[in-house]
């Protein structure tokens, strides 16, 4: 599981018991406090120019994107005084913004716990304050008939900046991809006032490294080692309830460098931000809920969880999957010292010994036959025993995309990568205190003690079919604003199924609608305000379905039957 590491101050400010903050529960959906929108010039530092009251704000629009590693956003505003001239706007100023959802804390809670709800909601939300920086201003529209100008202000976070006025390059010899990464964000940090600067929180990574970063950005070097991480298996014994949650704890390959909204820079796995959540369990819950005929709701329950209308942005791109090697792929490590190559075969279900395929006539009559293409052989094999959003109660495994009988499977050639591997490299070219190596090396001849392996064996084509795997299935919809949901948060929406239920059919799915209803992770988030309404937009996705689809074996299952058969004990 993840390991959090926090060295820098937080920008995110708030006294629970200052009585200047309103503490009052929200009493509609999309109740906010908006405290501050200020803009502060370069030109004039020492002057502030205050935009929150509802004369002049228009709107304001705040994006968090999972795959993104900064925030941005857009601001608009009324003009009658000339501000725009006397400031001057001219993409050179700071943007502060400060706002909060009374009663956000209670975010944890479903639309069907409405009894918690209401003591929940007593407590107040973080303020959210962050700085931002301007670098754009566009006068829109005229206002008719009046004097007032709008203007939209384009904002990213002060970070950026920084990140394109610097360069790194710098040679780390034995360094985990994690401790370089936080190398990284204090060079960053050291352009920052001490008391803007934001937390990070950074997963621990497995084996070290030797890494040149040739003149790039901060932040292209961090992606860098995003690319390449592979998560340490320390802490596992750390979860609370493990068996809710798949066993054995499979490292992460899929890591992500984000921003959240007032809390700070993230660099994590995309499992551990799963096992991490289920293993706290109370995730909240959306659910589909058809609105009354006039359109309000009379409980604030329903407005912050009960999503009325919702759009299913990608879902089966089997034939995409097919060529980006989400079901199968091989990997040729050439290796340039040996001059030797290995083949390595990544299979979404794992090959058998003896495939046999069964096939059935017009007449009915079944012939049963070898399938030679879903056979093992010599090749060094991996597969797809990935981390799920939902998994199956018994085996606990993920419920995956496709039947194990799809047309779509059998092939290693459908995407081929070919790459330089150092593999074993710190043992076939250091002979150490054997004074030899198992290829002949000696220490008289040739030494090379700092030789580390690349391990691209380990991520490569299992981080690729992630990244696949998550761009299948996306869900968005609209709920009243909340400043506590944040890309990464783990949640569930309940989408009603069309079957019918009954108690002795198997096949009805227990969780609503068997592939749209699930746990999901938050990707992308739109924070949309304005001067009388605060709501979120949420872009959520998953990596598997909310009940095993038929074809997809229950593997432990099998092996209980057949002790059970055999007449062994366990």
């Amino acid at each position: 599981m993840a390991t959090i590491d926090n060295k820098t101050k937080t920008d995110r400010q708030f006294d629970p018991t200052s009585t200047s903050i309103d503490t009052d529960r929200a009493r509609v959906g999309g109740d906010f406090r908006l405290g501050e929108i200020s803009i502060r010039s370069r030109s004039v530092p020492t002057g502030k120019l205050d935009l929150s009251d509802k004369s002049v704000f228009v709107s304001l629009n705040i994006f968090e994107d999972l795959f993104s590693n900064v925030l941005k956003g857009t601001f608009t505003f009324l003009d009658n005084q000339g501000w725009a001239e006397r400031i001057p706007l001219i993409g050179d100023e700071d943007l502060t913004i400060s706002y909060y959802t009374p009663g956000g804390a209670g975010t944890s809670t479903d639309i069907q716990s409405q009894t918690e709800l209401s003591s929940s909601l007593e407590k107040s939300e973080e303020v959210v304050k962050q700085r931002f920086k301007i670098y754009d201003c566009e006068e829109t529209t005229l206002t008719e008939g009046q004097p007032s100008k709008a203007y939209k202000i384009s904002f990213v976070s002060y970070e950026y900046v920084i990140n394109m006025k610097k360069k790194i390059s710098k040679g780390y010899k034995g360094k985990f991809y994690h401790t370089i990464v936080k190398d990284v964000l204090d060079k960053i940090n050291k352009d920052i006032d001490p008391s803007r600067q934001k937390s990070y929180f950074i997963e621990k990574t497995a084996n070290p490294q030797n890494v040149i970063i040739p003149n790039w950005n901060p932040f292209k070097s961090i992606n860098f080692c995003a690319s390449r991480s592979v998560s340490s298996q320390e802490g596992e014994s750390d979860q609370d309830n493990p068996e809710e949650n798949q066993m054995p704890f499979a490292p992460g390959s899929l890591f992500v460098f984000y921003e959240k909204l007032g809390t700070g820079f993230f660099y994590e796995s995309i499992e551990s931000m799963i096992i991490k959540q289920k293993s706290r369990g109370n995730v909240p819950r959306y659910q589909h809920h058809v609105k009354s005929a006039g359109g309000a709701s009379k409980s604030v329950a329903l407005d912050y969880y009960g999503v009325d209308r919702y759009e299913i942005r990608s879902s089966f791109k089997t034939l995409e999957n097919l060529g980006n090697g989400m079901y199968g792929s091989k990997l040729i490590a050439y290796d340039p010292i040996r001059m030797k190559y290995d083949e390595v075969k990544y299979d979404y279900y794992e090959k058998e010994k003896n495939p046999e395929t069964e096939t059935t006539d017009d007449d009915g009559i079944t012939t049963v036959s070898t399938d030679p293409t879903q056979a093992k052989d010599d090749s060094q094999r991996i597969f797809a025993d990935f981390i799920g959003t939902d998994i199956h109660p018994v085996d606990k495994i993920q419920n995956k995309l496709i039947s194990e009988k799809s047309d779509y499977l059998g092939s290693n050639d459908s995407a081929v990568r070919l790459v330089t591997t150092t593999k074993e490299h710190d043992v076939m070219f250091n002979p150490g205190v054997s004074g030899i190596t198992n290829i002949g090396v000696e220490s008289t001849t040739f030494k090379d003690i700092e030789a580390k392996p690349n391990k691209v064996e380990n991520w490569l084509l299992q981080r690729d079919a992630q990244v696949q795997e998550f761009d299948n299935i996306s869900v968005a919809f609209t709920v009243k604003g909340n400043s506590s949901r944040h890309v990464g948060d783990l949640v569930r929406f309940e989408v009603p199924s069309l079957i019918q239920s009954s108690a002795t059919d198997v096949n009805v799915p227990d969780v609503g609608h068997q592939l749209y209803s699930g746990y999901y992770l938050v990707s992308r988030i739109h924070h949309k305000i304005t001067p009388d309404e605060y709501v979120t937009e949420l872009e959520l996705m998953k990596n598997s379905f909310a009940k095993r689809i038929p074809g997809q074996p229950d593997k432990r299952q099998e092996e209980a039957d057949e002790i059970l058969f055999s007449g062994e004990t366990t």
